[in-house]
C-alpha cells in the first residue's frame, strides 16, 4: 500500500496530485465539519483540514496524511456546499461581481520525519457579473449542489465565472495547493 493517503473525497484534489506522479491511496475522513466553530474564517479552513488529517492518522498513523479543506468568503459571509439548487443560486447571485477570497485549509501530517503542518491558503478572486440566464445555465447543468460556493474553477464553466484571480492557482482551481504538498513531500524524503 502507499504511504500516503489524501484524505479527502474531492476528484480536483485527486487530479492535481496525480500530477506530481506519486503513489497514493484515498481515504476520505468522516467528520463533521460544523463541529469546528471558530468565527475567524480564515483559521477554521485550517482546522477544519487539520481534524481530517488527525482523523485519518489516527486510523493510518505510519502513513503520510494529506488534508484539506475549502470553501469561499465575502468578509466574514462564508460560502460552503449549497444544500439545493435554490441555495447555489442564491449564493451565485450573492457572489456576482464580486470579490471574495477561496480559503482552503491544508494540513500535511507525517509522524516518521515529525512533520506537523497546517495554514490557510488565501487565494482573492473576482466573480464576473452574472446574468440571471447564465446562473440558470449553470445550476441547471452542473453539480452545484457538491461544490463549496457553488461553483468549481477547476472546469472550463467555473472558470469562466471568474474575472481574476490573486494567488495559488491549484488551491482555487483544484482545492489543494500542490506547492505546498511538492515543498512537503520533499521534507519527507519523496522524490517526485
Amino acid at each position: 500500500m502507499p504511504g500516503i493517503i489524501l484524505a479527502s473525497q474531492s476528484p480536483q484534489r485527486k487530479i492535481i496530485l496525480q500530477t506530481l506522479g506519486v503513489k497514493f491511496q484515498v481515504i476520505p475522513a468522516q467528520v463533521d465539519e460544523q463541529q469546528v466553530q471558530i468565527k475567524n474564517v480564515i483559521k477554521r479552513a485550517e482546522m477544519i483540514a487539520r481534524l481530517k488529517a488527525e482523523t485519518v492518522l489516527s486510523l493510518h498513523p505510519n502513513k503520510i496524511v494529506i488534508a484539506a479543506d475549502t470553501y469561499s468568503a465575502i468578509k466574514n459571509q462564508v460560502f460552503e456546499k449549497p444544500g439545493s439548487r435554490d441555495q447555489a443560486r442564491q449564493m451565485l447571485k450573492n457572489q456576482s461581481g464580486k470579490t471574495a477570497h477561496a480559503l482552503t485549509g491544508f494540513c500535511y501530517l507525517d509522524k516518521k520525519n515529525k512533520i506537523d503542518f497546517s495554514t490557510t491558503v488565501d487565494t482573492e478572486f473576482k466573480f464576473r457579473k452574472l446574468s440571471n440566464k447564465e446562473i440558470e445555465r449553470y445550476i441547471k447543468n452542473e453539480p452545484v449542489t457538491t461544490w463549496s460556493a457553488a461553483f468549481c474553477p477547476g472546469y472550463p464553466t467555473g472558470a469562466a465565472l471568474t474575472a481574476w484571480i490573486r494567488g495559488s492557482l491549484t488551491s482555487f482551481t483544484h482545492g489543494l495547493p500542490i506547492e505546498l504538498v511538492a515543498q512537503m513531500l520533499t521534507k519527507s524524503g519523496i522524490t517526485y
